[in-house]
């Protein structure tokens, strides 16, 4: 009796943890529409760029549960022949600037080639400033060359930022989920 009682709560312990396993996994694949772009634009003026995306759902503002399941979320608008790109990122779990730290805020970045885990590494991460606008499933940066760079995008993509130690430089890497040319 005592041996199917055993058996009988090991077995139900399993199932539990299956389930639970089931359940987080299914929820860490799953990505809302407003991760798969349809379009990234890029221009320029003589002294500012304008980019967006347009996605296949409305972009939340604010931090919604699968923004706040991972690391960092964003759209990146990057030029793949030398690594060069802008990132309008929103991460809720810590602050690393005083433009909205709560919300959505830019970056430039430096990226390089790839790891098992990773699609690139952030070589280098800077600061930058720019207006961003989100109206449904469009987000646009309007910035200065100055707080860009002189880069011209050729990608754009939404991304996660994960911790990845193949990354070297700064122990982040970067997991594309959708990506399309930019038209400019």
């Amino acid at each position: 009796m005592i041996t199917r009682r055993r058996i009988l709560i090991v077995n139900t312990l399993i199932a539990a943890v299956a389930l639970l396993s089931a359940t987080t996994i299914t929820s860490a694949l799953a990505q809302p529409a407003y991760t798969q772009l349809v379009k990234a634009t890029a221009a320029t003026t003589p002294g500012s760029i304008q980019l967006s995306v347009t996605t296949g759902g409305n972009i939340p503002r604010f931090p919604d549960s699968f923004i706040q399941s991972v690391l960092v979320f964003g759209y990146a608008w990057v030029n793949t022949n030398n690594g060069q790109g802008l990132v309008a990122a929103i991460h809720p779990s810590f602050r690393d600037s005083f433009q909205n730290p709560n919300a959505w805020h830019t970056h430039t970045v430096v990226l390089s080639g790839p790891t098992t885990a990773s699609n690139f590494c952030i070589q280098q991460l800077g600061t930058s400033q720019g207006g961003l606008t989100i109206i449904n499933n469009v987000l646009g940066v309007n910035t200065g060359i100055t707080q860009a760079g002189n880069f011209i995008p050729n990608v754009g993509a939404s991304f996660v930022v994960q911790k990845d130690p193949g990354c070297t430089a700064t122990g982040l890497g970067v997991k594309v989920l959708s990506s399309v040319a930019v038209t400019h």
